[in-house]
């Protein structure tokens, strides 16, 4: 018998629907052995390039009367209009209509083209003129023309795979358009669906003890799509038993792209680019270069966050005094790395917040510096507004505009200038790229004036540095330095300046940097010496604002199944008023200037971790221990397990033991990853103090047809929309599952460039069909787009059935509906496979022309399906009739008369299970 890949690509090249491969396989799978099987001999393969089918598939002493020979026309393509994806030498170009027709004074269908269809797949018409005008191939017809296109490109072929529905087209490299590699012609991006988008992320905490305190967090981020326009809203509720409970809005914007100019329009709450100049939140508009609008090979940073924590804690990260983020960290070390960063500067400022009430904070340095772009790539963005920062009393006026231009392979200019109230300042500078790195200079010059005090006027400098080294697998990601004068005032020391000024306070009191250090350093050690990361940065400040070191050093390797790693870090700690850190930096500019009402420390912490798995399955635990050492509260150490359980190892947990200054402690958490969203919760005790804590986080869309929920939500969404495909699963989709009103979402497409959803059909009943399983979509930014999948719904029924003198049907012979819709096919022993049955009815079988060379076979449907999807019966096939009335399958056939030699006297009714099984018999 033919294998399924062999039965698959045969009725592909022969245009044969996806149902019949399926019904030809069950059938097969599920016949007994009543009739011989060709040897392994008799089922040789076919002649390379021709599709035959041997005689001795049929049943032994019969003859097919099932005419075959259009299964035999490789290739062959029914007349007709097709959506399909086009591709062209291996890369997506469209998704589309496409036409086959049937050529003049042929029987042959070709695919039917014109000159722009060709140029929007990609081929260069001019160069194909060329070719015409050499006399290399026939000169391409004006308007529309349905035949071979080898005649006009030579060399070009053409084929269609019906199950995929994808168009291949291939042309000689010549005739290809130089498009950059992973381009996607605009016309193709999609503007998306009318919906609405909400992701939320939930988090409720207590501790009784030595600091009763209670708190419950929901951030949001909500968005309203109409096609290309977005409505954005990013805000956090934060309630707390110790004051500052309330909503914070931290941003509300409307978002318009502009692919004509490659550019994105923001209107709103926003923030200035930080490449240039300092990053501030401005209430007004906004137009900048969209990069991802670029092919991925042609595009030119939030930084991960990493630490380390001790119990079940609270982690707190915030921008520009702006939270933006909260989670809960299980004991020992945590990285998060999916922050959606408010601007392209501005540090992160990151609170742990233990279980005993003990809170570290470090600073993870986020600035980009490198501004090399590739030769005639150009960015530019233009902001006009009024500065919106937090509590702010005099908020300046605001122009800025910015602008970068690639020169050359080594060469990148670069300026800028902000004009706001009282204030100009004016950057230029270029970037080079040399062999042993790429560097960035730039000078700034500014001039402030604020009422009551004296102008000043300064300059800084600005020295960047990155250079990734494969041979030595050193990763020098950004090395930084900025020297600034006494008279400069940056763009966010402005913005603190004027404020302090507005309040009665002493305008020194904002600490202006007089220079900075960043360092962010990867480096590989080779396959056993294991790798170092650094990130560091070291500020000093003028008016006696001192100076500070961050930095964390961390080194890992692996040893057999063992990892470890030493980690040291540097951190500011709050022992007392956790609930008042909203206190903390009131003035915006005033780094590091912490509130007189918390009690701030400095302390460096070593930390030594190894982890071990207990086991060899995806399922075993991990046992896990870390040892810390603190200058200030002495050491600490811990022991862990933890490890996946459940259906795809949906359900995480964990079990921790620790001791802290002669103290001991106990926590657990667990949480579930849900195809609709993820839930978790933890309990910690020690001496003097109890902890609980709950989360929840997920995403739902709103559109057309209902609310579909999701576990994830990010920029650019899908929504696939498969109806009758419940119980569909979206591949690399989170696990996402097609839902009974046929959604699921796609919670991250990649804006402006090809994304391939594809839905695997486990999980779905088992009269449905899906008769395609992939879709491509090239989705603008921030777009809801459609992703709608072709399915077949209905009943499926396995019919042992014969002719009326107990002959088996031909093998081969289709089975059509009441509508002449193929609904099946007679496979070996004459059993009958059909799908997709919509309602009661004949079914009939036809292996030729002619009421003679056909039976009909009369079905009632159950109300209720069976449980394995699959409804089975025998049943003799009668000679086509006028009028024949239908048999409930519930019933017997015994007052039937019975054919000759039959093997079966009574109708028999079962449901399928995976392998054959015993049916029981009903009495009529």
């Amino acid at each position: 018998m033919l294998s399924r890949d062999a039965m698959t690509k045969h009725a592909r090249a022969l245009g044969l629907p996806r149902g019949y491969v399926l019904s030809a396989m069950i059938a097969a799978a599920l016949a007994p052995k009543a009739y011989a099987e060709p040897t392994e001999t008799d089922a040789a393969p076919a002649a390379s390039g021709t599709v035959t089918f041997d005689p001795d598939f049929f049943p032994k002493g019969t003859t097919s009367q099932v005419d075959i020979s259009r299964f035999e026309k490789s290739g062959y393509i029914t007349p007709g209009t097709y959506r399909a994806d086009v591709v062209l030498n291996q890369q997506w170009r469209a998704r589309e209509d496409v036409t086959f027709a049937t050529e003049p004074g042929s029987q042959e269908t070709q695919l039917c083209l014109d000159a722009q269809s060709l140029s929007r797949y990609g081929v260069d018409v001019w160069k194909v003129a060329m070719a015409a005008a050499e006399g290399k191939a026939e000169r391409l017809p004006e308007g529309r023309f349905c035949a071979p296109l080898s005649r006009y490109i030579p060399d070009a072929t053409v084929s269609f795979d019906m199950g995929s529905q994808e168009l291949t087209l291939t042309v000689p490299q010549i005739y290809e358009q130089r498009n950059a590699r992973g381009y996607v012609d605009p016309s193709q991006w999609d503007a998306g669906t009318t919906a609405a988008t909400v992701s939320y992320n939930a988090n409720a905490y207590t501790n009784n003890g030595g600091t009763n305190y209670s708190s419950g967090y929901l951030g949001l981020n909500a968005a309203l799509h109409k096609g290309s326009w977005h409505v954005y809203h990013q805000g956090a509720l934060n309630v707390s038993s110790q004051g500052g409970s309330g909503y914070q809005s931290a941003a509300t914007y409307l978002q318009h792209d502009l692919p004509a100019w490659r550019e994105q329009l923001t209107a709103g709450d926003l923030f200035t680019s930080g490449e240039l100049f300092d990053s501030v939140r401005v209430r007004g508009v906004r137009l900048a270069t969209e990069d991802r609008m670029l092919p991925q090979s042609q595009r030119g940073f939030a930084p991960v966050v990493r630490g380390v924590a001790e119990t079940n804690a609270r982690v707190v990260v915030r921008q520009n005094g702006y939270l933006i983020y909260e989670t809960n960290a299980a004991p020992g070390p945590f990285v998060i790395d999916d922050l959606y960063p408010t601007g392209y500067g501005g540090d992160f400022h990151v609170e742990v917040i233990e279980a005993d009430g003990r809170v570290k904070r470090f600073v993870v340095p986020f600035s980009t510096v490198t501004q090399l772009l590739r030769p005639g790539i150009d960015r530019w963005s233009a902001t006009v507004g009024k500065v919106n920062g937090l509590n702010l009393q005099d908020a300046p006026n605001i122009l800025q505009g910015t602008y970068q231009r690639g020169l050359s392979n080594i060469l990148t200019a670069y300026g800028g200038v902000t004009l706001a109230s009282g204030y100009r300042s004016v950057l230029a500078g270029s970037a080079v790229n040399t062999d042993v790195g790429a560097f960035s200079l730039d000078v700034t010059q500014a001039h402030q004036s604020v009422s009551g005090q004296p102008s000043s006027d300064g300059v800084s400098v600005r020295v960047g540095y990155n250079k990734n080294i494969v041979n030595t697998g050193t990763n020098l990601a950004v090395a930084a330095y900025r020297y600034s004068t006494s008279g400069f005032v940056g763009l966010s020391d402005m913005v603190a300046v004027r404020d302090a000024a507005a309040r009665g306070l002493p305008t020194d009191t904002v600490l202006r940097q007089r220079s900075r250090v960043d360092l962010n350093l990867a480096q590989s050690l080779g396959d056993k010496a294991g790798s170092l990361n650094v990130s560091a940065s070291m500020r000093n400040y003028w008016a006696g604002g001192g100076s500070q070191l961050d930095y964390t050093i961390g080194y890992s390797n692996r040893w057999r199944n063992l990892t470890y790693s030493i980690t040291a870090q540097r951190t500011r700690e709050s022992i007392a008023n956790v609930g008042r850190w909203g206190d903390f930096n009131q003035i915006p500019g005033a780094i590091d200037s912490p509130s007189p009402t918390i009690d701030s420390r400095w302390d460096t912490r070593l930390f030594f971790t190894v982890s071990i798995p207990l086991g060899s399955k995806p399922t075993s635990p991990t046992l896990s221990g870390t040892y810390n050492q603190s200058h200030r509260d002495g050491n600490s150490s811990q022991v862990s397990l933890s490890g996946n359980a459940g259906e795809d190892q949906r359900i995480g947990y964990g079990l921790t033991a620790g001791r802290n200054d002669g103290s001991s402690a106990l926590s657990a958490n667990t949480r579930y990853n849900g195809a609709y969203g993820q839930v978790g919760a933890n309990y910690s005790q020690g001496n003097g103090y109890r902890q609980v804590g709950v989360g929840a986080s997920g995403g739902l869309v709103v559109h057309g047809g209902g609310v579909t929920f999701a576990p994830t939500l990010g920029d650019t969404i899908g929504l696939v929309y498969a109806p009758d495909a419940a119980g569909a699963r979206v591949q690399n989709g989170q696990g996402a599952v097609v839902d009974r009103k046929g959604y699921a979402v796609v919670s991250n497409l990649n804006p402006y460039e090809l994304n391939t959803i594809t839905l695997d059909p486990k999980g779905m009943a088992a009269g449905a069909e899906l008769k395609s399983t992939t879709v491509s979509v090239a989705p603008r930014a921030g777009s809801v787009v459609k992703l709608t999948y072709e399915t077949k719904a209905g009943r499926a029924v396995i019919i042992d059935s014969q002719k009326p003198d107990g002959q088996p049907l031909p093998f081969g012979a289709e089975v059509v509906d009441d509508q002449g819709t193929n609904v099946g096919v007679v496979g070996q022993a004459s059993r009958v496979i059909a799908t997709g049955l919509l309602a009661s009815g004949a079914l009939t079988v036809r292996w030729g022309e002619g009421a003679e060379n056909s039976c009909r076979i009369n079905v009632t449907l159950p109300d209720k399906p069976a449980a394995s999807g699959f409804e089975r019966f025998d049943a003799v096939c009668e000679p086509a009739a006028p009028v024949v009335q239908p048999v409930n399958l519930s019933k017997a056939f015994s007052q039937a008369p019975q054919p000759h030699g039959a093997m079966l006297t009574k109708a028999r009714f079962s449901s399928m299970r995976s392998t054959p099984s015993p049916r029981t018999e009903m009495q009529g």
